[in-house]
């Protein structure tokens, strides 16, 4: 084995080619048997087409010699090699990024990550959005892998084939809202290889029938729905046979009923309410009372805007909130939902929104009801007692109304207004 080098200024074009990380130059790369040198010269006219070769050479000298072979060889026939047997080894590339469909789907990951060269270009999503897509592309390379090495098939090489394929694989393993996002992640991947990684090519995913997605309406829980999952909690068997050889899970923790209760009172999303503490209640007075909660969604969009939400507390949700812990937790920095958790944050809020579904089956309940649904609940009935005020709760407008606690008059009533008379179910 023999490691081959390069001098610091080397002779144009030549670079040192892995074949197993299909990659020049790598300085990462320990795979010196399977090293080689390569030539690159640009075709005169072309905007980024390169034609390259690998080289017999084991010695720079030897490559140099070459490569200057090479290059007279492309200048005699005007860089055109087809049907010339003397230029079997000789490949037509582009300059400038060129990955295997693996390798790319890992610059993407690192892309959502936010690990970018370029901060105009750091993403800012959250960690389960970033599952999403990249679960996508995993399927769509396990499709590929089917009749080709994912390791070695470049994204440049994806063709109408491919697209078919996986295409037919979506439609059999999706309804067509999550087919259209399944799609519309693949094709946003290759948007990145072209928009981000600059690779000069076409994108694959850029004409496809999207699926009709027929319009439903927003599911809101009823009383007597959601008081039968709460019951459900107490008296359906809590072991969930998961999909493992026999694997079970007890769903049961006795604090599920009270969670349930708070996505209810308050409205918000999973990544708001497991990080709630008690320091976020403040108040106008002795009777009315009111929690600032970070908007996480809508500062994730205006990447790290500060947007908060304020969250009216209700004689419903205070009397929760006492059963709780109040009396002795006001003012600290406790969490408000099992202070005492040893999961991390993701764990935790997909452990709440399967122990609901676990027992909303158990409750008997058919619709297929989420915890997604206990917050449309809440801004339902928000709206009915708030009308156009409910955006101010919702905290869907752009105001930026909290400076060191100090509320916008307006505002203030609107939140007040509504401690008074948003109440769930009545």
């Amino acid at each position: 084995m023999i490691k081959l080098n390069l001098p610091k200024n080397p002779y144009r074009g030549l670079k040192i080619f892995c074949k197993k990380c299909n990659q020049d130059n790598n300085s990462n790369c320990k795979h010196y048997d399977s090293q080689v040198y390569r030539v690159r010269f640009h075709v005169p006219g072309s905007k980024k087409s390169v034609k390259t070769r690998k080289l017999n050479a084991i010695n720079y000298a030897d490559a140099v010699i070459e490569a200057i072979e090479f290059e007279k060889e492309l200048i005699a026939t005007d860089f055109t090699t087809i049907g010339s047997t003397k230029s079997e080894n000789i490949i037509e590339e582009y300059q400038g990024n060129d990955y295997s469909i693996a390798d790319a789907v890992i610059r993407y990951n690192q892309y959502l990550n936010g690990q970018s060269n370029y901060a105009h270009l750091k993403k800012n999503i959250s960690p389960g959005y970033k599952d999403e897509l990249i679960r996508y592309c995993r399927f769509f390379c396990k499709n590929i892998n089917v009749t080709e090495d994912i390791t070695t098939f470049r994204v440049k090489d994806v063709s109408r084939k491919e697209v078919s394929n996986f295409y037919k694989w979506a439609e059999g393993h999706y309804n067509e809202k999550t087919f259209n996002k399944c799609m519309a992640g693949v094709k946003g991947f290759f948007e990145f290889l072209m928009d981000v990684e600059e690779i000069d090519m076409k994108n694959p995913f850029r004409k496809y029938v999207l699926k009709e997605v027929v319009g439903t309406a927003i599911d809101t829980i009823t009383k007597q729905e959601f008081d039968s999952v709460l019951q459900a909690v107490d008296n359906a068997y809590p072991v969930l046979k998961l999909g493992g050889k026999g694997e079970k899970k007890d769903m049961y923790r006795p604090y599920l009923k009270q969670a349930y209760k708070l996505f209810l009172l308050t409205g918000c999303r999973r990544e708001e309410l497991v990080v709630m503490r008690w320091s976020d209640i403040f108040g106008f007075d002795e009777n009315v009372k009111f929690m600032y909660i970070e908007n996480i969604k809508v500062q994730r969009i205006k990447k790290g805007k500060k947007i908060l939400r304020p969250i009216p507390i209700t004689t419903e949700l205070m009397n929760l909130l006492i059963e709780m812990g109040y009396n002795d937790k006001y003012m600290t920095d406790d969490y408000i939902l099992c202070p005492d958790r040893k999961m991390n944050v993701q764990s935790f809020m997909d452990f709440l929104s399967k122990s609901f579904t676990h027992y909303r089956k158990g409750a008997g309940i058919e619709k297929d009801y989420s915890l997604k649904n206990l917050r449309k609940t809440y801004f339902t009935w928000v709206n009915k007692a708030m009308g156009d005020d409910t955006m101010v709760i919702s905290s869907h407008s752009t105001n930026e109304i909290l400076k060191k606690h100090y509320l916008d008059a307006k505002v203030l009533s609107v939140i007040k207004k509504g401690a008074l008379e948003i109440k769930i179910f009545d």
